[in-house]
């Protein structure tokens, strides 16, 4: 039985369906609990669009103050929006037998990766592609977001800036101009262009962690905590804190961020925290 994979990375890059794809989120971290709010793809074939989707999804939680100020996007316009679960087979018959494109391709590959895995399903085995490694290793810009590199390439076009469908087709407009830069140079196949953004790209799923809810949303909101805390030697402490982010070490789920008591970074337990509650300011 003959491998697709091998023979996809065997393929001239112009002999190959390519799928463009980009997701707008939540926020920044699946593991946090972060969702996609909007999705786009294009399938093409050399030239021509076979396919496509473009769609707002309801994430089932809020969207952060940050995401929000990148996309543009409101709880109000994903309210009446199907979930991911409602789309989700779309988004495969998009990907299969396709070479996958992103501008950074691990960040919505993950994403899709968790949503996938939240409804039982799992993406195809696959080709990616990432612009941005790509641009960095073919081209010497002051920037490489895809808003800079096709702005200085002069590769802009029509529609909002950071939507997925509008990023989706920079993303193709910039992965042609590098198909044609990097032909005159010998890269032909698929498999060089993997060679050339420095290897495959592989996604694995995080752990989601059993992080409260109060400080998932902080995070995303970019607001403070007020917390009341166990140290070590059992003192009971109030804290308010202004979280950076969430990581294990050693088994241990921590909370960094900002203390606003102490004027300085802190790391803190979160199996000591035994209030946690969402505050505006800190008095």
């Amino acid at each position: 039985m003959s491998d697709p994979l091998a023979a996809l990375l065997a393929a001239g890059i112009d002999q190959v369906p390519i799928t463009f794809l980009d997701v707008e989120t939540t926020g920044l971290y699946p593991e946090l609990g972060d969702r996609v709010v909007e999705i786009a793809a294009l399938r093409c074939e050399g030239d021509l669009v076979v396919d496509a989707l473009h769609q707002l999804i309801n994430p089932q939680r809020r969207i952060g103050a940050g995401a929000f100020a990148v996309h543009g996007i409101t709880d109000d316009m994903v309210r009446d929006a199907p979930h991911f679960a409602q789309i989700a087979g779309d988004v495969l018959d998009l990907l299969r037998g396709a070479v996958f494109v992103g501008h950074n391709a691990p960040f919505d590959l993950g994403f899709l990766l968790e949503e996938l895995s939240l409804v039982g399903m799992t993406l195809p085995p696959m080709v990616a592609l990432c612009t941005l490694r790509l641009s960095r290793r073919q081209y010497r810009l002051p920037g490489y977001s895809l808003g800079r590199v096709t702005e200085t390439l002069g590769l802009g076009i029509a529609g909002e800036t950071h939507r997925a469908m509008t990023d989706v087709l920079l993303t193709r407009a910039l992965m042609t101009r590098l198909i044609d830069d990097m032909w005159a140079r010998g890269i032909r196949t698929v498999r060089d262009y993997v060679a050339e953004q420095g290897g495959p790209i592989s996604v694995i799923r995080s752990s989601r962690l059993d992080v409260p809810i109060e400080i998932r949303e902080a995070l995303a909101d970019d607001r403070l905590l007020a917390l009341r805390y166990r140290a070590m030697d059992g003192t009971e402490t109030q804290r308010f804190v202004r979280p950076y982010r969430v990581v294990r070490r050693s088994g241990q789920l921590l909370l960094l961020g900002y203390c606003l008591l102490r004027n300085a970074e802190r790391t803190f337990r979160i199996d000591r925290i035994i209030e946690i509650e969402i505050v505006d300011r800190f008095e």
